[in-house]
């Protein structure tokens, strides 16, 4: 949990990276939406010592629940960290986000829930697969580099698509397989304020500059 906390204020918050706009500290995040009705709360951090599927699902319902029930004003998110899956990104990409995706429709909290994809060794998957389970990964290259040309000439005429996959996946490294749990709602009002292209165009300039 420390080590993940770290992660969060070295790469997201305003002290490192500053990857997340709205992520203040490794506490704190869901600020900057204040005018969009979202209220700055506590970021949850949660655990899974369990290297199997069953043991991943009731950590992540539990968690997921606890966030549910307390809702917007006592939780933003959730990181949830699941060492165990560390070497197995693979496994982690093709079939624990599928089933964790089917997961929460299944429950009818589509509208409710957004869950994004982190890994030691996240790389972005192929747009054949991003195309079927575009569901919490990171845009493709070729969907980065339509962002970085309408926003920074200069970096379109010299990256190539090897250091855009790169820095794209870059995003989506941390420490341990890691859930991260936001509220959909607030997604969206991040939607209403940011403009994504430029977002992660300047995410793109940080991450190759770094």
């Amino acid at each position: 949990t420390a080590r993940t906390g770290a992660w969060v204020e070295r790469t997201l918050s305003p002290a490192g990276l500053k990857f997340c706009p709205y992520t203040a500290s490794s506490r704190l995040s869901g600020t900057g939406l204040e005018g969009y009705g979202v209220e700055a709360a506590p970021i949850a951090y949660a655990y899974c010592d369990g290297a199997s599927l069953v043991e991943l699902l009731c950590s992540f319902w539990e968690a997921a629940n606890a966030m549910l029930d307390g809702g917007e004003a006592a939780t933003s998110s959730i990181v949830l960290s699941a060492p165990r899956w560390d070497g197995e990104w693979d496994l982690w990409c093709r079939v624990v986000f599928p089933l964790l995706e089917e997961s929460v429709l299944a429950a009818k909290l589509g509208r409710d829930l957004g869950i994004v994809c982190f890994h030691p060794h996240y790389s972005t998957p192929d747009e054949a697969w991003l195309a079927r389970h575009r569901f919490g990964h990171m845009y493709s290259p070729r969907k980065l580099r339509e962002y970085v040309a309408l926003h920074d000439a200069e970096l379109a005429a010299s990256v190539t698509d090897e250091e855009l996959l790169w820095a794209g996946s870059y995003q989506r490294r941390s420490p341990h397989a890691m859930i991260n749990v936001l509220w959909a709602r607030h997604l969206e009002q991040a939607e209403q304020k940011r403009k994504s292209s430029l977002l992660y165009t300047r995410n793109l300039r940080r991450a190759l500059g770094e």
